[in-house]
């Protein structure tokens, strides 16, 4: 276990001793935070809910705005680990580490394991920040439940997000290209997956497209443990019928596979799966790789 510890703690130093990989890493979430800060928050609490209290307002954009940047800093953050990956294969570093004793399974095992640490770490570190913020800047405090349930989530997120950036990363073949996956993905991830803007303004034949993506349902649920409390609380002075259209508006509400009714533990069980088929195909790919 040695040998696998030593590989992980190099991935995680190295990717964090390069401060231009970690502030890309992290751009795709600040250029979020910047948008829904400036004008995108305001169209959530505009309409039905212009005249509720504030502070609410702040707990229900709060909700709505770390229920979708969360899901892109576990997929950006993982991609951007993977720079390591790119980079040693690229220079040749992965040669002396064949030349070792080292089980070749277990090099490939370090980049996801190192990738995993970084961005569950990270993340957890800013929900705890907008738990603090929310708290308080509105008064309101997210419910010891919510604030285990979320941490979980992330963690689980933190998984599937992995094993799809690592699958991508093998695909690759220069820094350039990686390069030009890390600058769209975030946009990419925050368009189709109806973070940037509800789905239900882009239509429904996007919302089908949304819904053959993994991160779309990752962040209806994780909204939808985030606004659970709000929800209660705007239950209490708005009719059921606003209340249902106001969960489509949040993108809380579940859409399913295609225009059908699927249930989301049906769909988390076929992301689980496709990540773990993911993750066997790019063991593979870097075992082609490394055998070159």
């Amino acid at each position: 276990m040695y040998d696998l510890n030593s590989l992980i703690r190099r991935h995680i130093l190295n990717f964090l001793r390069d401060k231009s990989a970690v502030f890309f890493s992290f751009l795709s979430v600040i250029i979020l935070v910047a948008l829904y800060f400036l004008f995108i928050g305001r169209q959530y609490t505009d309409g039905d809910l212009a005249m509720i209290d504030p502070d609410l307002k702040v707990y229900i954009t709060a909700g709505i705005m770390m229920g979708g940047i969360l899901i892109i800093n576990t997929a950006s953050l993982s991609l951007g680990m993977m720079g390591n990956l790119i980079s040693d294969l690229t220079y040749r570093k992965l040669d002396g580490f064949l030349v070792t004793p080292v089980k070749r399974y277990k090099i490939i095992l370090s980049y996801y394991i190192a990738s995993i640490i970084v961005t569950a770490v990270l993340s957890l570190f800013m929900w705890l920040l907008t738990y603090l913020y929310v708290g308080i800047a509105s008064g309101y405090w997210y419910t010891p439940k919510t604030f285990i349930n979320t941490s979980l989530l992330i963690i689980f997120y933190t998984f599937i997000s992995t094993s799809l950036m690592i699958f991508l990363t093998t695909m690759i073949k220069s820094i350039n290209a990686f390069g030009g996956l890390s600058g769209v993905l975030g946009t990419f991830i925050g368009f189709t997956s109806g973070i940037y803007i509800p789905l239900f303004v882009l239509g429904k034949s996007m919302t089908y497209v949304a819904s053959l993506i993994p991160f779309t349902h990752m962040a209806i649920v994780l909204k939808g443990v985030l606004l659970e409390k709000p929800y209660e609380i705007l239950a209490q002075t708005i009719p059921a019928e606003t209340m249902a259209g106001i969960k489509i508006a949040f993108g809380s509400q579940e859409i399913g596979v295609l225009g059908t009714d699927v249930s989301m533990w049906v769909i988390m069980l076929v992301v689980i799966a496709m990540a773990f088929m993911l993750l066997f195909f790019a063991y593979r790919k870097m075992n082609k790789k490394m055998g070159n």
